[in-house]
């Protein structure tokens, strides 16, 4: 009898594993803004519902960026953002965040912030809900640091193609469409699901 269970659960095992080797898991880049309504929108209707829970077929890209021009000041650079300086200080915290966090940390971090629409004026608070150590965070935006971190997201946002000219822009496994942008809008979780293969797990059809 024991011998028999081993065999069922190694059968089972095995059939997992297989499941798990046919199907990868999606790729979901965003690049968004601190204080654009349309980011805070689908952050958190969208991007963090979604993401928990379906976490173990994510793999999450997370940008803040945006349009935003950077430039050279001395070690490190000086940011014009879409929404005012209040915007790029956000997008910065948002990015020594994503640094300084685990994953957990950062998307209830990010998820936090962009509820409130507030930048680096919902910080402290949001750091505290999400466990994230702010002082080492606020260090980092309010530094060299943060800024040469900061380049470094624009630089990597510059090498898409299409170039960004809307925000939030989503791509799907690395690739973008105007269709699948105003789809992962409205129901990212149907756009997950659907590019993960045939064997769905349960929160798809949540």
């Amino acid at each position: 009898m024991k011998a028999h269970i081993t065999l069922t659960a190694l059968v089972s095992a095995f059939a997992c594993l297989s499941l798990a080797e046919n199907a990868n898991p999606v790729t979901v880049s965003v690049y968004y803004e601190s204080l654009c309504p349309d980011s805070l929108r689908f952050v958190v209707t969208q991007l963090y519902p979604v993401w928990l829970d379906l976490k173990e077929i994510m793999l999450l890209d997370v940008n803040s960026y945006g349009k935003c021009k950077d430039s050279p000041a001395g070690d490190g650079y000086t940011f014009e953002c879409q929404h005012g300086p209040d915007e790029c200080e956000g997008n910065m915290m948002l990015t020594c965040a994503k640094k300084y966090s685990s994953e957990e940390q950062y998307m209830s971090f990010a998820n936090c912030t962009m509820a409130e629409l507030v930048g680096t004026a919902a910080g402290a608070r949001c750091a505290e809900v999400s466990g994230v150590n702010y002082t080492r965070v606020e260090d980092c935006f309010n530094s060299v640091e943060g800024q040469q971190l900061q380049h470094e997201v624009g630089a990597k946002q510059a090498e898409l193609d299409p170039p960004l000219y809307y925000v939030p822009w989503i791509l799907i496994n690395d690739v973008f469409t105007e269709e699948q942008l105003d789809a992962a809008q409205e129901d990212l979780r149907k756009v997950v699901c659907d590019a993960y293969g045939d064997v769905k797990p349960e929160k798809c059809s949540v």
